[in-house]
């Protein structure tokens, strides 16, 4: 017969040992069956809060590309309009050839034409690293009466590019003939392309 110590021992032995197995098969149950849906719903939560975290930034970055789009489109046109107002080389050069022809229309006579150096004011578009703009200026001075000249200025800025007057003086000559001396400073705008030359 046992003594009752070791009868005692052997039973605490049996209810450690069951209680390890019931907590080993709670590990194994808690493992097998609640953690992995448990770390899914919280892998689940995450993604559904980076998606939203992500579509929110989309539609950020969506609304300010729509915004810049917008913008660059008015940029554009209002390049393409300035564009339509500079002169190009050869017009330019034309430009300045029909002075004397353009002031017999109206009546003036040319008593002298005088040209300015040319200079340049800045970059055109970017793409275009080879373009940019000069402003190229004479002074005019001709010689009729207040009708003729008033048609002759108009002539010279009737064009669809920009044809500045900065500056006009107008004296009358001697005796009362009702003849003007008119002088006039003028500035055109030239979109120059080194690649293709320029006019000076």
């Amino acid at each position: 017969m046992l003594p009752k110590n070791r009868i005692k021992s052997i039973r605490s032995s049996r209810n450690v040992l069951l209680a390890a197995l019931v907590i080993i098969g709670a590990i194994t149950i808690y493992n097998w069956f609640v953690a992995p849906p448990a770390n899914y719903l919280w892998a689940v939560q995450r993604y559904n809060s980076v998606a939203g975290d992500l579509a929110k930034k989309n539609q950020l970055i969506s609304k300010n590309i729509a915004i810049k789009k917008n913008k660059f489109g008015e940029l554009h046109e209002k390049f393409k309009h300035v564009h339509t107002k500079l002169f190009d080389p050869i017009k330019a050069k034309g430009f300045f050839s029909d002075i004397q022809v353009v002031s017999e229309e109206a009546n003036c006579v040319v008593l002298s034409l005088k040209f300015s150096s040319t200079a340049s004011m800045l970059k055109a578009d970017p793409s275009e690293k080879n373009s940019y703009i000069t402003a190229q200026r004479a002074n005019l001075t001709a010689k009729g009466t207040y009708v003729d000249i008033t048609a002759l200025m108009n002539k010279l800025q009737d064009r669809l590019e920009q044809v500045r007057i900065d500056s006009i003086s107008i004296k009358t000559t001697r005796g009362n003939s009702g003849q003007l001396i008119c002088d006039m400073n003028i500035t055109i705008y030239v979109m120059q392309n080194k690649e293709r030359g320029s006019y000076d």
